[in-house]
């Protein structure tokens, strides 16, 4: 059993139930829709658009906001520019189909898998309603269902519960995207129309403005107040100020971009998922990848680019070094790839409304440093030795306030026995209670007994019991 310092450290960090769980029947929301000044249709999906090379498109700058996907190995980019203005992108490439959405009173760019299951293109379309400022897409299979689009669920009818799938976007600068993928193409302006017959495409003009003035940049300027969280405001951060979004199991984090510095590699557990969660300040570009491969985990370090793309890291395990598209570069793991986190930027204010119980991240969780990088490759090369005797380390770290690890080695297979106790010897967790196969282990504790609740600071003991090796240490728990 092999864990990387992602494993020990994050960890330490993992986050408690955000109510993730709390739309898991969404029907209440029908009661927080309002209208958002125009009728279904009022804004124009676009349905399967004409995508053209870089050079053929007008309307862009390279500051500009695109959301990049590759779809059937075509990479694609979807401007926020067209968002501003149609809101959906249906679109399908050979056999797969996706949605490509933007709430431009939001900041919320989201897709979708749209494929069927007997194949076909599923079509969202703009209903003209809000919740809490934000999109409220409608299903054109039957024309009623209704999804808010930053929680994706069906709110109303048969479909009620059914949740979208929500893909990876990379949201990034157009200058940027070209970047990554040299051989992109574009939405091209005026096309995707075919549906509205009698109502004229916007010229390529139009999409060079954003449509609601300095809204985006404003604090004080919102047209709909959220209503979800009781109509309140978190002002921990700035009503505007964007997140990068993770919702993960029952368990939802922020990334403010405010709080992340320019090449930061957080190391992170998201939902019970290791995640390593990458920033370019200067693209304002936020990047999720589940941080494992073939079952071990990895810890992240950032390095300074020597290549195209503004951010690189290595991993502290085996030294590779990997790219901001989550691709091994160099080292033992050259080809690999990390799979991409579906997650999505949003406004603060619109963040917390849906999820007014989210962790946020703070600076310096998750970031390692070069004493934590000496530790991981120490840990790492005792769990490439198997175990020639029984032991009970030393909990790290300790003293400790979230949690803390404890490494135990087993040299051959049988009944396990691990848990904490008070001061007075009474019993308040049990870790570990279970038949395990011989090698090393590393063990959190989150500083809970077992129903759940914080212990108070103070003095306890861990002991490992298995037949012929009984074995207990001290730590300390500060709050």
């Amino acid at each position: 059993m092999r864990y990387g310092y992602l494993s020990a450290l994050l960890l330490l960090l993992a986050i408690y139930p955000a109510e993730a769980g709390r739309y898991d029947d969404p029907s209440f929301l029908t009661s927080h829709l309002v209208s958002g000044g125009v009728p279904k249709d009022g804004i124009p999906a676009l349905t399967n658009p004409t995508f053209v090379a870089p050079d053929e498109v007008g309307y862009l700058a390279e500051d500009d906001v695109v959301m990049g996907i590759v779809i059937n190995g075509q990479p694609r980019a979807y401007p926020h520019n067209i968002g501003w203005w149609n809101e959906i992108i249906n679109d399908r490439v050979g056999d797969q189909s996706v949605v490509v959405s933007l709430c431009p009173l939001t900041g919320t760019g989201q897709v979708f898998n749209a494929t069927d299951g007997d194949g076909s293109q599923i079509e969202l379309g703009v209903s003209g309603l809000l919740i809490n400022s934000n999109l409220v897409m409608y299903d054109r299979r039957d024309g009623e269902t209704l999804y808010p689009q930053m929680i994706y669920t069906a709110i109303n009818g048969t479909r009620a519960g059914d949740r979208l799938a929500l893909m990876p976007v990379v949201e990034t600068t157009w200058a940027l995207w070209q970047r990554m993928y040299p051989s992109t193409t574009v939405v091209q302006a005026t096309t995707g129309w075919e549906r509205y017959n009698s109502r004229p495409a916007y010229n390529e003009q139009q999409y060079t403005f954003y449509p609601y003035g300095d809204y985006r940049t404003s604090n004080e300027y919102l047209i709909f107040l959220p209503t979800t969280n009781g109509g309140g405001f978190d002002h921990r951060f700035e009503t505007k100020d964007l997140v990068l979004g993770l919702c993960r199991g029952d368990q939802t984090k922020a990334y403010p971009f405010a709080l992340m510095s320019d090449g930061a590699v957080i190391n992170d557990f998201v939902g019970g998922d290791p995640v390593v969660v990458l920033f370019d300040a200067a693209s304002r570009t936020a990047l999720a990848y589940f941080s494992q491969l073939d079952d071990a985990p990895l810890s992240f370090y950032g390095v300074a680019s020597a290549g195209p793309l503004p951010v690189e890291f290595m991993d502290a395990e085996t030294g590779s070094r990997w790219n901001m598209l989550g691709e091994a570069i160099a080292g033992p793991l050259a080809g690999r790839r990390l799979a991409q986190v579906p997650a999505y930027n949003a406004m603060w204010f619109a963040w917390t409304a849906y999820w007014p119980d989210t962790e946020v991240w703070q600076p310096g969780e998750g970031i390692l440093s070069p004493e934590d990088i000496e530790q991981v490759t120490a840990v790492v090369e005792s769990f490439d030795a198997a175990p020639t005797g029984f032991a009970l380390r030393q909990n790290f770290p300790n003293p400790f306030n979230a949690q803390t690890l404890i490494q135990y080695e087993l040299p051959t297979a049988g009944p396990v026995r691990l848990g904490v106790f008070n001061a007075a010897g009474q019993r308040v967790r049990l870790l570990v209670e279970e038949h395990q196969a011989a090698g090393l282990y590393l063990q959190p504790w989150d500083g809970r007994d077992d129903a759940g609740q914080q212990v108070a600071s103070g003095a306890y003991l861990y002991r490992l019991e298995t037949p012929g090796f009984v074995q207990a240490r001290g730590m300390a728990l500060v709050r």
